[in-house]
């Protein structure tokens, strides 16, 4: 980037301000207190099974670890960041088919575990198209699926050959094959799978030499192995027959890092076996092997490699130690758990806490879910609670609405209950003697407000107060910019009149009962729904209220990470939930809505984003007292590879974590933390401008985004606060907004401190283009 930054950001002569249209004014009143706001305003969120936490904050280094994915697609030559996005899948007749994950809303919600095949034909054949064409990597998709019947020749030859020849690997691992062997590689699906659909059989048929295979880690992108170093892991494996095979660490040359062999009883049970690996040398693009190296024949259910203890969480967790001190650095203070892997997805019944605890490689589950196309349980509830409470944060756990009532209790007893209680006896045996104190469990994820989700909050409030009373339960309700308004929105009460006025027009042309009838029920029905939103959440308010319990409610409405978002006025308002919360007031005197939105979404993760972001933390901040807790999606984010969003905050490779844009804007909000906000304006609406000071009023910072595409010249004005008028200025910005940090570059978007004099009166700044500034004065 040329120009990153201006080397000296004020200017002391006004010729600076003769370039604006208008002069800028900031006025700051240090005398009057807007707001109070706490450190749980920098909260996230982990959505998305497998695909946001395995070769990251989970410490599973393997992808496709239990043998779920069919063939690999590397004949479609795929670009890196499409390569996660497609994989084959079979349906009953035995026909490959490709699956598109660019668009995980346009969905088949059919399942069944039981069969053998992915999707039926129907579904595939019927299924809607996406609203314009998806073009991965040349590759176009006019819908979910591309079908066998489309494909060229030569790729329908390569994949039928593929499926039932003698070379069927599962698609994140690799054959591995030495010396001269005869072998058999196949994807069996006979109903017997240690879990999901599919095992994956390596038969060594003959000859000599060595037969198996290697997984390259997350999306192939290869394991980092350190010399000397400890990793571990279990492996479900089966055999008929006594059988020896080898584990080995492996460099991208295929060169043996580490190997060891393990006996097998061979008894045809899916046998348990722990290991431990030592590396003898260093690589960021290593692989995992399993092999035989004399004839034999084995099944593998599931596969689980880690760091040793030197690489996780206190406790020996899996959860590496990396990536929640980028969690402590970024300042992470909330932790929701919670997003597409509960409500979207063919098979989103098996999305139940009672299958997410126990022995990892107990868990013996995977389904179809949203972002994965394949998932398991091998990171859920508990590992997220294991996260949380190894970086310090709150947790939030979203859980299916289809939970029982006695699996709610059960699940509260099991994260908070005393050891002598049944399931906190069960927690104990699973190694965590002391209660995870867990304060909110969140219903469902982004439902629409219903009759049916207010019973549900019901259901979950009364099953979790049984064990502790007090236990908040959190909506996934998003509001929207119309609002859930008194009396029905303006659009609801246009569509009411319209249909008034046609239903007059009917009654007086037409002697059609059945017309009329038909009109005067879509009548009826669209005046029950005037306002039927705001009396569900009035009539939700007033139920947790009637249980001495108002304070238990807590609410979720996701919001927009746009750069204008926080300039929206009433719809800005009306889908952070601050209306809501104050015309709830007036049903409910002396209530007040406690509002966590956690999911603050943006689709990307450039300085556009980062900018944005710096713009709702300002205005949020200045209704501080309207909130509890603030969360931002997404957390983490394997670099270059994502699904429909590239949004992830924290980016990863084998080898290196680190910062997006709006990563370093948390990250220097808790630097410079002060709990009170005091009044500041600005006269001009792309100077956003927040003001914060200490309890002990020694300090104040100041914080300016600029969504101009110019620089703007403001003239500073501090009231009630005397300070010295040195101060230190960190500035982020001044460059084009489609700016992101980069593996080779990771410090291309990042904030650089200065040192600025501010006088006490008519200060002269020059804030640069698309940045946002930050400074320090001190008393």
């Amino acid at each position: 980037m040329k120009n990153l930054f201006l080397i000296s950001v004020f200017l002391l002569a006004a010729t600076s301000l003769s370039a604006q249209s208008k002069p800028v004014n900031i006025d700051i009143d240090a005398g009057e207190k807007v707001a109070t706001v706490t450190k749980l305003f920098n909260g996230t969120n982990i959505e998305d099974l497998n695909n946001q936490t395995n070769g990251g904050m989970f410490s599973q280094l393997l992808h496709g670890e239990a043998f779920e994915e069919n063939i690999d697609v590397d004949f479609l030559k795929l670009d890196k960041k499409d390569y996660s996005k497609v994989y084959v899948v079979i349906d009953e007749r035995g026909i490959p088919h490709l699956l598109s994950q660019s668009d995980i809303y346009t969905r088949i919600s059919w399942n069944n575990l039981n069969e053998k095949y992915d999707f039926n034909s129907n579904d595939i054949y019927s299924a809607g198209k996406f609203g314009s064409p998806h073009n991965l990597s040349g590759w176009i998709f006019p819908g979910r699926f591309l079908v066998y019947d489309s494909l060229p020749p030569n790729i329908q030859r390569i994949m039928m050959d593929r499926i039932s020849g003698n070379e069927q690997v599962s698609k994140y691992w690799s054959k591995l094959t030495q010396g001269s062997p005869q072998y058999k590689y196949e994807l069996v699906r006979d109903g017997k799978a240690y879990m999901g659909r599919q095992t994956q059989r390596i038969s060594f048929t003959g000859g000599s030499g060595e037969v198996g295979i290697t997984n390259h880690g997350l999306y192939r992108s290869g394991i980092m192995f350190e010399n000397g170093k400890s990793y571990d892991g279990v492996l479900r494996i089966k055999a008929e027959k006594p059988t020896t095979i080898f584990l080995s660490l492996r460099d991208e040359n295929n060169k043996v890092l580490a190997e060891k062999s393990y006996q097998l009883r061979g008894d045809g049970s899916y046998e348990k076996v722990t290991y431990e690996l030592i590396a003898n040398g260093t690589t960021i693009n290593g692989r995992f092997g399993i092999s035989l190296k004399a004839p034999g024949t084995i099944d593998l259910g599931f596969a689980f490699l880690q760091p040793g203890t030197w690489g996780r969480v206190e406790g020996g967790w899996p959860i590496q130690t990396k990536f929640t001190e980028a969690l402590k650095k970024q300042g992470i203070t909330a932790f929701r758990y919670n997003g597409s892997m509960v409500d979207v997805g063919a098979d989103t019944y098996l999305y139940r806490w009672k299958l997410m605890r126990g022995p990892i490689d107990e868990r013996r589950i995977t389904f179809r879910s949203g972002f994965n196309a394949y998932a398991t349980h091998s990171f859920g509830f508990i590992e997220m609670l294991q996260a949380a409470e190894a970086i310090d944060a709150i947790a939030i756990i979203g859980m299916s609405m289809n939970e029982s009532y006695e699996d709610i209790r059960d699940f509260v007893e099991y994260v908070n209950g005393p050891v002598t209680s049944k399931w906190g006896a069960i927690r104990a045996a699973d190694g965590h003697p002391k209660p995870y104190n867990l304060k909110y469990i969140q219903v469902d994820n982004e439902r629409g407000i219903s009759r049916g989700y207010v019973e549900c909050m019901k259901k979950f409030a009364k099953a979790a107060w049984e064990v502790d009373p007090n236990m908040s339960i959190m909506t996934s309700l998003n509001i929207g910019g119309s609002g859930y308004v008194r009396g029905g929105s303006e659009q609801q009460k246009q569509q009411v009149e319209r249909l008034r006025t046609q239903l007059a027009e009917l009654e007086r042309t037409t002697s059609e009962p059945r017309q009329l009838r038909t009109l005067q029920q879509q009548l009826r029905q669209q005046e029950e729904n005037l306002g039927s939103q705001y009396r569900l959440a009035s009539e939700l308010a007033g139920w947790f209220i009637a249980q001495g319990k108002g304070d238990k409610l807590a609410w979720d409405p996701h919001y927009s990470g746009a750069r204008n978002f926080a300039d929206r006025g009433d719809a800005f308002l009306n889908e952070m939930g601050v209306n809501l919360q104050r015309e709830l007031a007036k049903d409910h005197p002396g209530f007040k809505l406690n509002l966590h939105p956690m999911e603050e979404n943006g689709s990307r993760c450039d300085w556009d984003r980062g900018l944005a972001h710096a713009h709702n933390w300002n205005t949020l901040q200045r209704y501080g007292d309207c909130f509890q807790m603030l969360g931002t999606a997404n957390t983490f984010q394997p670099h270059g590879l994502h699904y429909m969003w590239d949004q992830g905050r924290v980016h990863y490779t084998p080898d290196a974590i680190w910062f997006q844009p709006s990563a370093h804007i948390d990250e220097m909000m808790m630097k410079t933390w002060k709990p009170n906000v005091v009044k500041a304006t600005s006269n001009e609406d792309l100077l956003d401008v927040t003001a914060k000071i200490n309890d002990a009023k020694t300090e104040m910072t100041i914080y300016v985004a600029n969504m101009s595409d110019q620089p703007l010249s403001a003239v500073i004005n501090i009231a009630n606060f005397r300070f010295g008028t040195r101060a230190e200025v960190q500035t982020i910005g001044d460059c084009a907004l489609t700016e992101f940090n980069t593996y080779d570059n990771k410090d291309n978007v990042v904030f650089k401190p200065s040192k600025a004099t501010i006088a006490r009166k008519n200060a002269k700044y020059t804030f640069p283009k698309y940045s946002y500034t930050v400074i320090t004065l001190k008393k």
